[in-house]
């Protein structure tokens, strides 16, 4: 019982992965789909392989400078191994989550003594990477809507990404005067009576640091634009490949939406969801079943070969739990607290 009682998201999140992979292998022409890859331009493939490699250096680079702000100064190369580790982990783990969580070990592994704040720039950039989509998505989608909403799916699974523009949007603004309104008398009297008030005050320090930091907060989202644009190129190549020629706006409005919705934590890596929703969205293009089960199996295969580059990251990689402290030519001097 113990067993399941720790692991009863991920056995609720594997059931919708497999029912919504047999209801895809059920509802599709298997020969077509193998029809459509063998007749793929491999050069358009490489080119789509080759766009997601900005996207890793982008989140490096923005994971980098939000660790700045907590005065956590560590080399570009230092964060773009923890970043491909984190990849590989969300590959062979349970999802982009899984990838987080052994970034958060090993980051805080290399700066012990800022274990709460590095952990939670892990947070915030994952948040900040799924707002740019979010806002970066509306802005393409606006004009798509009368497309969007002409399906009962499609309707609603817009709808949803709506929401959660507006939520994020809310939620952003309630963030940043946050610390303002916790550091009022009442809030800090009431926060030193919670449970466990000592470890809740590290947290607060951590979120009252980095949302004081709006420049850079704003910054990062500006700078995480290009990494979208960058995975849109590559969904783009993937298209030239098969040879279909769609509306470049509305595609990358779809593929802003599903990538959005597919990041939720409903099923294992958006597996069967993600070909469930590309057919869907694809239709309204006039894109059928199979090629859409198509184009979704092989955006899936070529960011997965991008995780697995980060094996080589990990197995390389010097784990501070079997050798001494990391010494000054891998981390950087950090700044008192």
């Amino acid at each position: 019982m113990e067993f399941l009682r720790r692991r009863f998201g991920l056995i609720i999140r594997a059931a919708v992965s497999l029912l919504a992979v047999g209801w895809v292998i059920y509802s599709n022409n298997w020969s077509k789909v193998w029809r459509n890859i063998e007749t793929m331009d491999v050069r358009w493939l490489l080119a789509a392989l080759a766009c997601f490699a900005p996207v890793l250096l982008i989140v490096s680079w923005r994971w980098r400078m939000l660790l700045r702000v907590h005065g956590v100064q560590m080399r570009f190369w230092r964060v773009f191994e923890l970043t491909m580790i984190g990849q590989f982990f969300s590959t062979v783990g349970v999802g982009t989550t899984g990838g987080d969580v052994f970034k958060i070990f090993y980051v805080a592994r290399a700066v012990p003594d800022r274990r709460t704040a590095v952990a939670f720039t892990v947070i915030l950039d994952r948040v900040i990477g799924l707002l740019a989509l979010l806002f970066f998505g509306v802005a393409l989608s606006f004009t798509k809507l009368r497309l969007l909403f002409s399906d009962p799916h499609t309707k609603v699974a817009t709808s949803s990404f709506y929401f959660f523009a507006i939520g994020g949007f809310v939620g952003s603004i309630l963030a940043l005067i946050g610390p303002y309104v916790l550091n009022l008398p009442f809030f800090l009297a009431l926060g030193r009576k919670l449970p466990m008030a000592h470890k809740a005050r590290k947290l607060f320090l951590a979120y009252d640091c980095s949302a004081r930091a709006v420049g850079t907060n704003l910054v990062a989202l500006v700078g995480s634009i290009p990494s979208h644009m960058s995975i849109m190129l590559m969904g783009y190549c993937i298209l030239q490949a098969m040879k279909l020629p769609v509306d470049l706006i509305a595609f990358c409005s779809i593929l802003a939406i599903v990538n959005m919705l597919i990041a939720l934590p409903v099923s294992v890596s958006g597996i069967g969801v993600r070909e469930q929703f590309f057919t869907w969205f694809l239709g309204l293009l006039g894109v059928s079943n199979d090629q859409a089960v198509t184009f979704s199996l092989t955006f899936f295969a070529l960011s997965i070969l991008w995780n697995l580059a980060g094996a080589p990251f990990y197995f390389l990689y010097r784990h501070e739990t079997h050798t001494p402290p990391p010494n000054v030519d891998e981390v950087e001097p950090l700044f008192e607290q």
